[in-house]
């Protein structure tokens, strides 16, 4: 009977811990932006389609809306497919393709270089701001041409003097 109780006092600590921080602890809001590039047997992709963009609602400034966190982290705005926006300071490169909705085929060869470093496990890698990620799946020609490509700075500021959807 004591481990039952010791059990169900436990759950019920957790529970409260957990309802604590979903609701009280908020993850730290940022907002910067990054470059990439994603090459697929060679092809550069583009993510410049209205289907990958994160669409927010106009609201007055005092208008509650519910935030999806997952998206927050990471996502693409105003038809701009090469430069990602970052709002919450523990978003992985992983959060940006699951919220483009971008599968990564791990059957085939998977490269990525971050400002033109080779860099393992990308999708756990954090984004950083200016940082330039080129991602090359599959079959591909020469690095060097890919890297000469990537996104650059100056890129990333034109981008960010632009006005964001809703002027946010």
């Amino acid at each position: 009977m004591k481990k039952v109780l010791l059990v169900v006092l436990i759950l019920l600590f957790g529970a409260a811990g957990y309802s604590y921080y979903k609701n009280f602890v908020k993850p730290k809001v940022v907002h910067f932006h990054a470059g990439f590039k994603v090459y697929v047997d060679g092809k550069l992709q583009d993510f410049s389609d209205l289907k990958y963009m994160h669409v927010e609602p106009c609201t007055t400034k005092n208008a509650h809306i519910d935030v999806d966190e997952q998206e927050m982290k990471a996502h693409l705005h105003d038809f701009v497919g090469d430069v990602a926006h970052v709002h919450r300071s523990n978003a992985v490169w992983g959060d940006l393709f699951q919220n483009i909705k971008f599968a990564i085929d791990h059957s085939k060869p998977v490269l990525a270089y971050i400002n033109g470093g080779k860099v393992d496990d990308v999708l756990h890698h954090p984004i950083r701001p200016y940082d330039s990620l080129v991602l090359i799946i599959g079959k591909h020609r020469d690095i060097g041409s890919y890297l000469k490509n990537a996104v650059k700075k100056d890129h990333i500021v034109l981008v960010e003097k632009k006005s964001e959807t809703c002027g946010s």
